[in-house]
């Protein structure tokens, strides 16, 4: 008889969903764990309507190892369409090396044969473990067919300033009344681009998936005629979800109370303790008309000038790495890495083409 059993989370597994968020780190020089609090149920509503596959100890009753399916409306080929997105892959490292990655696999499949949708998954590039094992090639396993790689960029917001550019646009924070507007715009930016979130001024209601976000979130680029020309939302989802530091390298440790004597009299953001949430904020919904770069450098800078001081240690964006709006974010002091975006393919043979237009992945909603 197996030790494990399967099935989809109910709400009374809430306690124990963030408890397996909050025990599984992603390891490096700093060590993070990504949290959802207060309710995991509240906070994956950001990635569509999720279910969440979880793997029981049949001994103890406890969850061992999860992985979601969110579906959610984007762009393919232009058309708007339902897709899942695959994320929160959790095991316990007490119960790693029994096969149980395989075995959730085995159960996403079996939702997908109920509904067959476009399916994604996105991974940090130097996650090897990760990468490793959905690319096992192991049976019951799909194959990965990769579609962006994510250059992200957490920028210091404690930084030197640099001047802002010349520009004519006007730049300011959007009005309550201007939401219809802004909606309106990132729909016509993202015409053709592949997998863009559909988002409706719906989704800013209470209950959608952007409720955190509100309109004088946004900062605006105007024309000389007062339409909106570019656009850079700073989203603070911490409300629903949040990183916090488990553990400092060593080099890192020693140096925190000498970084946080400065910061205070600097009046900037301190590094936080062990086990304290690292407070960042999201830079979300980047687009620019005609993709001007140079306009979105203006904004860029108005928005990082906007959000410094004692509030948030970073400012964390995500681009397709060939998207013309990057050149916006170099020559900044900030932390970068890459995050690689996969189709999931459980039918490899009959596998359709790769969607049209450039890949345009709202790192925020993921």
């Amino acid at each position: 008889m197996s030790g494990y059993r399967f099935s989809i989370a109910q709400p009374d597994d809430d306690a124990q969903l963030r408890a397996r968020m909050a025990a599984d780190w992603i390891e490096g020089a700093v060590a993070l764990s990504l949290r959802r609090e207060p309710s995991y149920f509240a906070a994956s509503r950001l990635q569509g309507a999720m279910q969440t596959i979880v793997c029981r100890e049949a001994a103890t009753d406890a969850i061992v190892a999860t992985l979601a399916r969110s579906v959610a409306t984007v762009l393919l080929d232009g058309v708007p369409q339902r897709a899942a997105l695959v994320s929160d892959l959790r095991v316990d490292r007490a119960h790693r090396g029994r096969g149980l990655v395989a075995r959730l696999f085995g159960e996403l499949r079996a939702l997908h044969e109920a509904e067959p949708l476009p399916c994604y998954t996105l991974v940090y590039e130097d996650n090897e473990a990760a990468l490793r094992s959905l690319a096992s090639g192991r049976p019951g396993m799909p194959r990965l067919r990769r579609f962006s790689r994510l250059q992200t960029h957490a920028l210091h917001l404690g930084a030197r300033r640099r001047p802002p550019a010349s520009t004519q646009a006007a730049i300011r924070r959007a009005r309550p009344d201007e939401l219809p507007e802004i909606v309106r715009f990132l729909a016509t930016q993202r015409t053709g681009g592949a997998w863009a979130p559909v988002i409706g001024v719906d989704d800013f209601e209470p209950g959608g998936r952007c409720d955190t976000l509100r309109a004088e979130d946004f900062f605006l680029a105007l024309g000389d005629d007062g339409r909106i020309r570019a656009t850079i939302a700073a989203w603070d989802q911490a409300p629903l979800r949040q990183a916090h530091v488990e553990r400092y390298a060593r080099p890192i440790a020693w140096a925190r109370p000498a970084y946080n004597a400065v910061a205070a009299l600097r009046g900037r953001p301190l590094l936080p303790a062990p086990q304290g949430r690292l407070p960042y904020v999201y830079l979300a919904f980047i687009a620019a008309e005609h993709d001007d770069a140079a306009l979105c450098a203006t904004l860029l800078e108005h928005v990082r000038r906007a959000l410094g001081g004692e509030r948030w240690l970073h400012a964390l964006a995500a681009l397709d790495e060939h998207d013309p709006l990057q050149r916006a974010f170099g020559g900044y002091r900030a932390m970068r890495s890459a995050v690689l975006c996969f189709e999931i393919l459980f039918d490899a043979e009959r596998a359709p083409a790769p969607p049209a237009g450039r890949p345009r992945v709202e790192f925020a909603l993921t």
